[in-house]
C-alpha cells in the first residue's frame, strides 16, 4: 500500500493525527518557539472561518497558526501506535 502524499496543513481536516514532514525555512524559528517542529505529530483542532488561523493541537498545547503559514507546513497522515 502506497503512502500518502504529504498535503499542507491548512488543507487537513479537523480531527485527523498527523506527522509534519515539512516546515518553511522562513517560519522555522517561530514556530519552534511555539513548539512545533518536523517530526511532531499534531491534529487540527478548529479552521476559523474568513481566512483565519488553523488551530492545533500539539500534545496538550493549543497553538493558533496562521492559514498563510499552515498553507506551507506540509504533514502527512500519523500511525496509530
Amino acid at each position: 500500500m502506497a503512502a500518502s502524499p504529504p498535503i499542507p496543513l491548512a488543507q487537513l481536516p479537523v480531527g485527523v493525527p498527523t506527522r509534519v514532514v515539512a516546515v518553511p525555512r522562513a517560519d522555522a524559528d517561530r514556530l519552534a518557539a511555539e513548539g512545533l517542529h518536523r517530526g511532531d505529530t499534531l491534529e487540527v483542532e478548529t479552521i476559523l472561518p474568513l481566512g483565519g488561523p488553523v488551530v492545533v493541537r500539539l500534545g496538550r498545547a493549543r497553538v493558533a497558526i496562521a492559514r498563510e503559514v499552515a498553507s506551507r507546513i506540509l504533514v502527512e497522515p500519523a500511525g496509530r501506535p
